[in-house]
């Protein structure tokens, strides 16, 4: 089975580097971005390539909400999972309008990113999925 792979967004550089390795080491292939703006121009220009988004809420650039909107306009089949440190700042009802899939609290262990990932990949990975590029 391939690695799933994930389009990961923060734009604090201590957080994304642990983040990115909790990532790696649960054997995901993960391509970072530092701004939402990055992100979505990435996944524009390869939207087969990711079978997850995985952003911060608060970012300078743009808001986790707003990054997951575009990124599903995109390709609405993609589950996106938005970080946060301050949960209240995207309520259930937004968080569902703006596509999120699901809201992961920060911190986070390694445990509780692992297996709200894997929730993720389940509950919104069943949508129809664009085709993977050929290697």
């Amino acid at each position: 089975m391939p690695k799933k792979r994930i389009l990961f967004i923060d734009d604090e550089a201590l957080l994304r580097e642990a983040i990115y390795e909790m990532l790696s080491a649960m054997d995901y292939e993960v391509k970072v971005e530092e701004s939402g703006k990055d992100a979505i121009r990435t996944f524009a220009e390869h939207p087969g390539e990711f079978d997850l988004v995985l952003t911060d809420l608060v970012m300078l650039d743009m808001m986790g909400d707003k990054v997951a909107e575009r990124i599903l306009s995109i390709r609405p089949d993609v589950p996106v999972v938005v970080m946060t440190g301050t949960p209240d700042a995207l309520p259930r009802s937004k968080a569902k309008a703006s596509g999120v899939c699901r809201v992961l609290p920060k911190p986070l262990t390694k445990a509780e990113l692992r297996e709200g990932l894997r929730g993720a990949l389940a509950d919104c990975g069943e949508r129809p999925a664009a085709p993977r590029p050929a290697n």
